[in-house]
């Protein structure tokens, strides 16, 4: 499992297919969290690419929202993806995962989420495999309401769009130190990618829990 030396601190991975498919039903929460060795409960949201934000204890159903967030010690926050970015923050006392397809990064979902977080200077950011800029190329209209939330152009090469760097941008702006991990998920075949493998693609996770 891949993980971030910025959240060394936290139980937290980046699972690839040799993890399991995440898609529910699954078994693949459960031994996710037997290695994260955290009691739970494991949270994730029904994600529906906008800019809402769930907290744990979920009320009795599962909410629509790209970003999770617990303050419950033993928890366990993640988001499914199959390119899009899994951004995981944490910060003293309070965790969250993110997921940011290029709607949710142009609806600011990261800067939603760090504002719920409100750790100030105590926060810190990881974003783990997603599609990458050399496999990613858009229309006009993704780089018109991406460029409205992210700053610079770092991101953007031709018709190009690296997701990563947009959100990496956008939390420099807010002062998160921020780690990029890992590959294109599209160029690696140990992850799953839905611009590769179509319908076919399962889901990998990017989780982060709270120590019991």
């Amino acid at each position: 499992m891949l993980r971030a030396a910025y959240l060394a601190a936290y139980p937290h991975g980046f699972t690839g297919r040799d993890h399991g498919d995440f898609a529910p039903p699954s078994s693949a929460p459960a031994r996710l969290l037997a290695t994260l060795a955290l009691p739970g409960p494991y949270a994730a949201a029904s994600q529906v690419h906008g800019n809402r934000l769930a907290s744990v204890p979920f009320e009795a159903e599962v909410p629509e929202a790209d970003a999770v967030l617990t303050r419950l010690p033993g928890s366990c926050v993640a988001v499914r993806v199959a390119d899009c970015v899994p951004i995981l923050l944490a910060a003293p006392g309070a965790v969250a995962a993110v997921h940011a397809g290029w709607r949710g990064t142009a609806a600011d979902i990261v800067r939603h989420a760090v504002q719920a977080l409100g750790a100030g200077e105590g926060l810190r950011a990881a974003i783990g495999p997603c599609i990458r800029g050399c496999c990613y190329e858009v229309g006009e209209e993704v780089i018109d309401r991406v460029a409205a939330v992210a700053p610079g152009r770092a991101w953007l090469s031709a018709r190009h769009v690296d997701l990563a760097v947009a959100n990496a941008a956008i939390l420099a702006e807010l002062g998160v130190a921020t780690e990029i991990v890992g590959p294109c998920t599209r160029c690696d075949p140990q992850y799953w990618s839905h611009r590769r493998d179509g319908a076919s693609a399962g889901r990998q996770v990017g989780a982060i829990g709270l120590p019991p």
